[in-house]
């Protein structure tokens, strides 16, 4: 009998538990409309880090659409984003952080410089700046970052200590 009574209880245990957890989701909505579709993948086919739609219809023709982004970057957008800047010239790689703070640039070789400024002037145009030596106690401006195009998902610009041209990728958050 005691094998029983604890048998009922771990069931009711866990009939609990995952009544608990278990999943809500919302109306049920057409995805690809009027569309015939073999296959479906869910795959990044533009490299822009975010997952697109990608399938094959009955007769073989591959079909796409391309996940909708169209936030520009702002100075309200930026805190709690992460890019990779990739320079245009050159192998060098940075990863940018921006927090509310202003954030940091993290060098291929994992040296942390902290950006001490973010400005953005009444036309758009967006510039950070760090220090010349690592450190997150540095406030001083001296390695320049001018940014001379913003589409969604992209910063492009111009490195004023080096001259050398770079484009940031947004990574997911």
């Amino acid at each position: 009998m005691r094998n029983s009574t604890v048998l009922v209880s771990a069931l009711l245990f866990a009939a609990t538990a995952n009544a608990a957890v278990e999943a809500s989701f919302g109306e049920t909505q057409e995805l690809l409309t009027n569309e015939d579709v073999k296959t479906l993948h869910i795959v990044d086919i533009n490299a822009d880090n975010r997952k697109d739609l990608v399938w094959v219809t009955n007769s073989g023709s591959v079909k796409y659409k391309l996940k909708n982004n169209d936030a520009l970057a702002s100075l309200e957008t930026l805190p709690g984003t992460r890019w990779r800047l990739e320079y245009d010239n050159r192998s060098d790689v940075k990863f940018i952080d921006f927090t509310a703070e202003g954030g940091t640039v993290t060098t291929h070789d994992n040296k942390i410089y902290k950006i001490s400024a973010i400005t953005m002037n009444d036309l758009g145009k967006l510039d950070f700046c760090t220090p010349l030596y690592t450190g997150l106690n540095r406030t001083e401006c001296a390695w320049h970052y001018n940014v001379t195009d913003i589409l969604p998902n992209i910063i492009k610009g111009v490195d004023e200590r080096l001259g050398d041209t770079w484009t940031a990728y947004k990574l997911v958050n």
